[in-house]
């Protein structure tokens, strides 16, 4: 049985390095798939600014005689965004902010860009890449593939109008906070904010919302209230009364299961099972226990030497056992008769 022990060991320590490869290998794959991602949209981004000066250029030298670019195959998509430079890269999971300041429903105003000034509602957050999607602002205009204007059935269009979504950096929160002299609510741009009395859930492993609270002060910025879900109900739903309708109820006769259901579940001949059946048990520990038996009997078949050899150790462990107490008496009755006899060969020689 320890030696089954000690091959289910073995096989999860192996298990367990080949996990921490695999997710080693998962998270440089990943790595990699949102630097190609950054670099392609950089590289797209600065094309189209190349592609912008040549055509500026080219406009104000020919004047009248400039060429149409919204003709051919851009008649309808000239002038739009690809579909995949449309969302912003992942950032690396070091670099992804640990807390979001900003929520679905607060008012932000937009501090960089062409629409700087503008003030909206967040409709989304995301923080793989740390941005927000501000309703009607930065919107673009996208161009459908092919492909996908086939799906979307009759009459596709081939461009779509979308709020693209901003950095976190580039937006501020906006919070109406009364005036110190008049007392009048006015909207402030909050320009930074922290978090507070937040704690970690043991249940859902994450960090709770806690509160935003504006740095130096004790104003408190609460979090806007969600909206309630509205779900629509279809004909084929099915009934809340049927959902909490208690069909199955327990009982200690027979388990709920077969017992055989584990191996369907498992792989029964695994070497990395770490569940085995009693009887598998049993066998092993009546194989250790005629093991342990097989090494008595064999101490008692004995060669003429291990016999001597035996005889010899017995006789060593009585020869170095404790004295009694007549033996150290009489032990000690020498040490002082030999001390007396030093001490007047001593007193002797310094007499004369």
């Amino acid at each position: 049985m320890q030696k089954v022990i000690q091959r289910t060991q073995r096989a999860e320590r192996a298990a367990g390095r080949k996990l921490a490869k695999a997710r080693d290998h998962y998270e440089k794959a990943e790595s990699w798939n949102r630097s190609q991602a950054l670099n392609r949209m950089q590289r797209t981004a600065n094309a189209n600014i190349r592609d912008a000066r040549r055509a500026r250029q080219e406009d104000w030298e020919r004047g009248p005689l400039a060429p149409r670019r919204d003709v051919g195959d851009k008649k309808a998509t000239y002038g739009a965004m690809s579909m995949y430079d449309f969302q912003l890269p992942e950032l690396d999971p070091a670099n992804r902010p640990k807390w979001m300041h900003i929520s679905v429903g607060d008012r932000v105003v937009v501090v960089n860009g062409r629409q700087r000034g503008r003030i909206s509602t967040v409709e989304d957050v995301d923080k793989s890449n740390g941005s927000v999607r501000v309703k009607g602002l930065n919107v673009v205009d996208l161009s459908i593939p092919e492909w996908m204007q086939e799906e979307r059935g009759a009459d596709p269009e081939p461009i779509h109008s979308m709020p693209r979504s901003f950095s976190i950096n580039d937006v501020r929160l906006v919070y109406p906070l009364p005036d110190p002299e008049t007392g009048v609510p006015r909207d402030v741009v909050i320009d930074r904010l922290i978090n507070i009395n937040y704690e970690f859930d043991k249940a859902k492993k994450e960090w709770t919302q806690g509160d935003r609270l504006i740095p130096g002060t004790n104003t408190v910025i609460p979090w806007p209230e969600k909206a309630d879900e509205y779900h629509e109900d279809y004909e084929n739903d099915t009934l809340r009364l049927n959902v909490d309708e208690q069909t199955f109820r327990p009982f200690l006769l027979h388990p709920p299961m077969p017992l055989s259901v584990i191996d369907e579940l498992r792989n029964k001949f695994s070497r990395f099972r770490t569940r085995h059946d009693w009887d598998f048990i049993e066998r092993k520990e009546l194989e250790d226990e005629r093991v342990e038996k097989r090494k008595e009997l064999a101490k008692g078949m004995r060669t003429p030497l291990q016999e001597l050899a035996e005889v010899r150790r017995k006789e060593r462990e009585e020869k170095q056992r404790d004295l009694s107490d007549e033996q150290l008496a009489k032990i000690g009755e020498v040490i002082a008769a030999e001390r007396a006899k030093a001490t007047q060969t001593l007193q002797g020689g310094s007499a004369s």
